[in-house]
């Protein structure tokens, strides 16, 4: 039986809008691509994410490597507060499964500083009975220890979790240690899923969607 609802941030709750951001910062066309292939897609994200790197480091690695770039990398990391945007689904999705008498929790792969500009500013966050970030554990997803963290920091049982992630790698993890999983793909399968299983009947505009 599910008890409890976890949630990723990235591309579930927020959307991690990159190559939009860069395009706001009047980037060319040519400069998103390849500070998207060679910045953000790296290994070196990933490092971020698990609280190996901070944002002074990825300054100094990314314009020694890449020169040519140096005013836009700089531009980037200064601007980060608006690399990610808020879905305005979030927060009524929240509420409504807190409203059913559901736990809510978030359980995300982000680094430390920039989570230190954004989450104070997700309105869905306060509606949570928890959260678990990457960089400040120092653990990423999937390892296993992520998840189990949910176990021991809030007292869950993971089999009455449902983890819900838009990386197949993610809930191959979470299932792995006795999660059920849900891929994300969009709020109107998320729904309609979560309807075929039972565990709660929201409707679209109840999120505010118009179908």
């Amino acid at each position: 039986m599910i008890k409890n609802i976890v949630f990723d941030v990235g591309d579930v709750l927020v959307e991690f809008c990159y190559r939009r951001y860069m395009r706001n910062l009047g980037f060319s066309e040519e400069t998103v691509e390849f500070l998207a292939q060679n910045m953000v897609l790296t290994e070196f994200w990933h490092q971020l994410d698990a609280g190996e790197k901070m944002e002074k480091e990825a300054v100094e690695t990314f314009t020694a490597k890449y020169p040519q770039y140096k005013d836009e990398i700089i531009s980037f990391w200064e601007n980060i507060q608006g690399i990610v945007e808020e879905f305005d689904y979030a927060l009524p999705l929240v509420k409504s499964l807190k409203e059913r008498g559901y736990g809510v929790y978030v359980l995300s792969n982000y680094p430390v500083e920039t989570a230190e500009r954004h989450w104070p500013t997700f309105r869905f966050l306060p509606e949570t009975d928890g959260h678990i970030i990457s960089g400040f554990e120092r653990l990423i997803k999937p390892d296993p220890r992520i998840y189990r963290l949910l176990e021991s920091r809030f007292g869950l049982v993971l089999s009455e979790c449902l983890f819900v992630d838009d990386r197949q790698v993610n809930i191959d993890g979470a299932e792995a240690v006795g999660m059920q999983g849900m891929l994300f793909k969009d709020p109107e399968s998320f729904l309609a899923e979560l309807r075929e299983k039972g565990i709660a009947d929201i409707s679209l505009s109840e999120i505010g969607i118009v179908a």
